[in-house]
């Protein structure tokens, strides 16, 4: 007889381990055997016969489970707490060889050729010029950072209150880089006091000062590149947020001379 579990737990269940459907209603079964076979389990899921071996394979390569060889081949549970230091194990062997992998990557020629077919395809536009838009802040905030990445000098941030946690979150790994090169990183919102948490997270990349009115939401990298949220935060959704950049000096500093004159 199958077992009997909600969708919405089996739900929960995928979303936690990463599995699929399938993947989750035979671990679920066996889980509550034990030590099973192919065929109860796909019984107990009420899944095709046909389908449930290659499950348990894919469950046994992903540590999930363990085969047992007999007559008939059985399979065995991994305890759910000894499964997570697997997981995790696992998870931090994957960041550290991907991790490697993006290093190698630096010094390949391929990279090398890519990076000289960009600067030859930035020479036909002029400098001061350059004007690019971007939908969505995942996509905004990748841009963003990596021109944080390579600034030299000073990196501006001007933001709302509704947004400025949101900024530092997304962006507190490249602000601590440019600050470990000495790059000064300036803060600047329109809040009277900020939360703990928030001012201890911004004292470790840069310095907070209160604007005494709303500017919007941009950001100056080097005195040279702004990138402007062009909509109220509190009307759109992150994911059809616009953010423009412009690179142009005479643009950027008047930026930067509104910030000056409405910071205290």
């Amino acid at each position: 007889m199958p077992l009997s579990f909600s969708e919405d737990y089996i739900g929960k269940v995928r979303r936690m381990f990463g599995l699929n459907m399938y993947e989750a209603k035979i671990w679920l079964a066996l889980l509550s055997q034990g030590r099973s076979t192919n065929g109860k389990l796909s019984d107990l899921a009420n899944i095709p016969k046909s389908r449930s071996y290659d499950i348990l394979v894919s469950l046994e390569n992903a540590g999930f489970v363990v085969r047992e060889l007999g007559k008939p081949i059985t399979y065995k549970a991994i305890p759910p707490s000894e499964l997570l230091a697997n997981i995790k194990e696992k998870a931090e062997e994957n960041y550290k060889s991907q991790i490697e992998k993006i290093e190698k990557l630096k010094d390949s020629e391929v990279l090398k050729d890519l990076q000289k077919l960009y600067e030859k395809g930035v020479t036909f536009v002029k400098e001061g010029e350059v004007a690019s838009a971007y939908q969505g802040l995942p996509s905004a905030f990748m841009r963003i950072k990596n021109e944080i990445r390579n600034a030299k000098d000073e990196v501006l941030i001007v933001s709302t209150e509704k947004s400025l946690e949101q900024k530092i979150r997304a962006l507190n790994r490249a602000l601590s880089e440019a600050k470990a090169k000495g790059v000064s990183v300036k803060i600047y919102a329109p809040i009277e006091q900020l939360k703990e948490e928030l001012e201890h997270e911004i004292n470790k990349v840069g310095k907070f000062t209160k604007l005494n009115i709303d500017l919007g939401r941009f950001i100056i990298v080097d005195g040279k590149t702004v990138f402007i949220f062009t909509q109220n935060d509190k009307d759109v959704h992150p994911s059809s947020e616009v953010v423009v950049s412009i690179r142009g000096d005479y643009l950027v500093d008047k930026f930067k001379n509104l910030v000056e004159a409405h910071s205290k």
